[in-house]
């Protein structure tokens, strides 16, 4: 291909072999729009289509509870509750192994691959008997699952560059928001299929889900592109300009191949635990709201076929919502000016929920919109500011499969605090729910003073400093997000 000049051009101060080798160049915008467009419609729909199918599969638990499910299998006490910790028993576990397995195995094949298996489990879980066999599929649910997330998060982190992530990573939220909504209607039409060919209404509603994530998980190994260099709907100008924007990251990118220094140096970062804490803490919010909001909406005293009904737009509002602020977040580079008031947003929501009169069903109802406000938001924020804030393939892949390792462990909690409600409130899963959002306001707020004070630091470097670091051969100090060029997303 013959690269026009208004595809590339040097800039006037990087005129030295050093520069051009660093990637100081700027791409012809219009043609990097083009690009970005084609991504956009090539990429991100079926990315959003896969979360969407996995997130009912996950949370559709809640809408079967109340179509009749524990009374036809015999649950009883908290074993729904233990069904909803076991999923993540086995979630946290495979999530870091998968997702530094992703570029070994190949995306289409390993995603596929657990679309398939994620669906087989969900299938079964239509013809289970008793409480021993929800448990064993969910532990495989749990498997299956377990990997999709970071996967799919490092896929497009290898598309996108750092400022244009947050909001492709927002449509995986989204996709999970809008999934509460959808899974609503579904269980609305299909727990009218009760009797028929002799299941329960709950039972259609796990085997067409799971028939439905099947068909996906076929589609997706055809469809989904491994990188930018075999995707089928780039052609040979799109690739050069993929080449020109990988280039422009290539001193931060260190070597693409594994190395175990990189697994160590995530390791002993310690934004790695940082926001490994914040996601944990916000993602028992999350967890606990997308499971259980039927039985909380019920418990303001709807009957079952209205509660599926009023889960909808709850979940639209917050996807609608979230979608405005993570595309702000990219334009103006910035996670924590939107996380950290939205934490307290979700806070008063929790509140509302823990001190408003049970039987003002109005007010009560209005308050899970509050919650739901910044519960996906800051979740998905936070998933993207530790893509942003790690530099090299593993390094990144490494920091979001222990992030999410840790942060998902929330479900194990999130399945114990919301058991019985007490007069009508679910007590200890608001109170719980409304402490570990506060925590996750403090956490974002040091992640930002961390983050903040690393640039400073940098930037105040005399040029002799930042050369004897680059010229040191360091290997924790010269690549990466350790150069003392890079800066970090605030």
């Amino acid at each position: 291909m013959t690269i026009k000049e208004t595809d590339i051009k040097f800039q006037a101060d990087a005129s030295s072999d050093h520069d051009v080798q660093m990637g100081n160049f700027s791409i012809d915008p219009v043609r990097e729009k083009k690009l970005l467009w084609k991504l956009d419609l090539c990429i991100c729909p079926l990315v959003m289509l896969i979360f969407l199918v996995a997130y009912l599969d996950r949370s559709n638990l809640g809408n079967a509870a109340v179509a009749g499910m524990p009374e036809d299998i015999g649950l009883v006490g908290n074993e729904l509750g233990n069904a909803v910790s076991l999923f993540y028993a086995t979630y946290v576990f495979f999530e870091i192994p998968f997702s530094m397995l992703l570029k070994k195995l190949r995306p289409n094949r390993l995603i596929s691959a657990l679309i398939i298996g994620f669906s087989a489990s969900v299938l079964a879980g239509g013809f289970v008997k008793n409480v021993a066999g929800l448990y064993i599929t969910r532990l495989f649910l749990g498997v299956f699952e377990s990997g999709l997330f970071p996967c799919l998060t490092v896929l497009l982190t290898t598309f996108y560059k750092r400022e244009e992530q947050a909001q492709r990573i927002s449509y995986l939220f989204v996709s999970a928001a809008l999934s509460g909504g959808f899974g609503g209607l579904l269980a609305f039409g299909l727990i009218r299929l009760d009797g028929a060919s002799g299941l329960e209404g709950w039972r259609w509603l796990f085997i067409v889900e799971g028939l439905m994530s099947a068909v996906v998980g076929i589609a997706t190994f055809f469809l989904l592109p491994n990188n930018y260099e075999t995707a089928y709907f780039l052609n040979e100008e799109d690739k050069e300009l993929m080449r020109m924007r990988m280039q422009q990251n290539a001193r931060y990118a260190d070597s693409e191949e594994f190395d175990i220094k990189e697994v160590w140096k995530t390791l002993r970062d310690p934004k790695s635990w940082l926001t490994s804490f914040n996601q944990i803490c916000v993602n028992t919010c999350s967890f606990g709201f997308s499971t259980f909001l039927p039985t909380i909406i019920r418990g303001f005293g709807y009957d079952s076929v209205r509660t599926q009904l009023l889960t909808v737009p709850v979940y639209i509002w917050a996807s609608a919502f979230y979608l405005v602020v993570a595309n702000l977040s990219d334009r103006v580079r910035m996670r924590a000016v939107f996380m950290v008031p939205l934490c307290l947003v979700t806070a008063v929501g929790y509140a509302l929920m823990l001190g408003v009169d049970v039987h003002a069903r109005g007010p009560l109802y209005f308050a899970t919109y509050v919650c739901v406000t910044g519960i996906y938001a800051v979740v998905g924020l936070g998933v993207s500011w530790n893509a942003n804030s790690h530099s090299g393939y593993y390094k990144r892949a490494m920091a979001v499969g222990l992030q999410q390792s840790i942060g998902n462990c929330a479900g194990l909690i999130a399945g114990q605090i919301y058991k019985s409600p007490v007069n009508g409130r679910y007590v200890t899963g608001h109170s719980v729910s409304l402490a570990t959002i506060c925590l996750a306001f403090f956490g974002n707020a040091g992640m930002w003073m961390l983050l903040r004070y690393h640039n400073t630091k940098r930037a105040q470097m005399s040029p002799e400093e930042r050369e004897t670091i680059v010229s040191s051969g360091s290997y924790e100090k010269k690549g990466g997000d350790f150069h003392p060029d890079f800066r970090y997303i605030l």
